[in-house]
């Protein structure tokens, strides 16, 4: 599978941990390459688009401008690499820096996106205070419950929200639905933007990524 790992272009941790990443990716079926992440210095080089009304986005835009535009950055990555799955015409994965492949893909079959660590996504520090983590199921699953909900009012409102953006797979049915909402109502933070009223969320266990290095957490301080 064709594999994006975002990384930040002269920030020497994001460049080694991209490496070490790619190097995960070697004979693993994931035909893994370096996508230049988006900053807020290089941000207005992309097309721009309006926050989703009363979302998490309004909320940083009227509170830290910084955060905002490192959110708006983050969101970017995700809109250029959906546009590249369509330009590919072929699913591909989306994967952070600081992800490690740890098994083959084995070419499932999933409808638009796929969550790749579903695992270790629940594991995170975040998700420390998160009762009633989902139980997983062996082999590919619809994402059907889950503890983490879209609070905000709006048309987003009560869909499961993808437990952090680390490692996906999407299709080119999943890019356009995404693409198109995101022209119609607005964007958003992308683990609340990739949510199940926007796209058809499964997930797979055993989990092809997961995190074995110290997380940067790339949204923030660039």
């Amino acid at each position: 599978m064709k594999t994006f790992v975002v990384y930040v272009k002269g920030h020497e941790k994001s460049e080694q941990y991209m490496n070490k990443c790619i190097e995960s990716c070697h004979n693993s079926n994931f035909d893994a390459e370096p996508f230049e992440g988006v900053t807020p210095a290089t941000l207005n080089e992309y097309t721009q688009y309006p926050e989703i009304k009363n979302g998490r986005a309004e909320c940083f835009k009227s509170e830290n401008k910084k955060i905002y535009e490192t959110k708006k950055s983050c969101f970017t990555n995700h809109v250029r690499i959906w546009k590249k799955c369509i330009e590919l015409n072929q699913p591909v994965a989306f994967v952070e820096q600081d992800s490690s492949c740890i098994r083959q893909w084995n070419n499932q079959i999933f409808n638009e996106v796929l969550i790749l660590n579903i695992s270790s996504a629940f594991k995170q520090p975040v998700f420390d205070h998160v009762m009633n983590k989902p139980n997983l199921d062996l082999g590919v699953h619809n994402y059907n419950y889950s503890p983490l909900f879209y609070r905000f009012n709006n048309i987003f409102q009560n869909s499961l929200l993808i437990p952090g953006t680390g490692a996906y797979a999407i299709t080119p049915l999943g890019a356009k639905k995404l693409l198109n909402i995101l022209e119609k109502h607005g964007w958003d933070q992308s683990d609340f933007f990739i949510n199940t009223k926007n796209v058809n969320l499964q997930y797979v266990t055993p989990e092809y990524f997961t995190f074995k290095l110290k997380n940067l957490n790339m949204s923030y301080g660039f």
